[in-house]
């Protein structure tokens, strides 16, 4: 079943980047990283993400802290204006139940 609220998705390279939504519609409960490792997607908290792309970093320190989609709007908006090549995804390859909330983060779907 899809969800009635549909989460912002963001790409830079082979990550996606998504806010984890909360029960309160338009908030977040974290903001993760998901890319494949292997055939399975994995979702990590950005708090937690580590990189060897500067601009991964830089993506990770806008928005660890966002809670509200707003601020992750804003933070991908001043990533870009600085020049990071951040894209808008309307229909992530990974299951979106990684991203409905109920999912612990860490947790790997296949």
């Amino acid at each position: 079943k899809r969800s009635s609220y549909m989460a912002r998705v963001y790409k830079y390279g082979d990550y996606y980047i998504a806010g984890v939504s909360h029960a309160v519609p338009g908030y977040f409960q974290d903001v993760v990283f998901i890319y494949k490792s292997g055939s399975t997607w994995t979702a990590v908290s950005a708090e937690r993400f580590r990189s060897n792309d500067p601009n991964l970093n830089r993506i990770r320190d806008a928005i660890k802290y966002a809670t509200h989609e707003d601020d992750l709007k804003e933070a991908v908006e001043k990533l870009r204006k600085e020049g990071v090549k951040i894209e808008d995804v309307t229909n992530p390859p990974f299951p979106t139940r990684m991203i409905e909330g109920r999912v612990k983060i860490q947790e790997e779907i296949d």
